[in-house]
């Protein structure tokens, strides 16, 4: 994602140097499909997904 403050990120979760921030991602949960469009209603198909808590980890830097 771009647009996000790279330092504050440091900052925030205290990342220590030697470690470098490129990216940042946007998570959410699922809405109501029925606000969709008819045509993205039809393309709204649950896909298999590596879990986030395999992927992610929450609160300060911690490696």
């Amino acid at each position: 994602m771009a647009g996000f403050d790279q330092e504050l990120t440091r900052k925030e979760l205290k990342i220590p140097e030697g470690y470098a921030v490129h990216a940042a991602v946007a998570v959410g949960k699922l809405g109501d499909k029925s606000t969709l469009a008819d045509y993205l209603q039809a393309r709204e198909e649950p896909s298999p997904r590596r879990p986030l808590s395999e992927t992610v980890a929450e609160g300060d830097f911690n490696l």
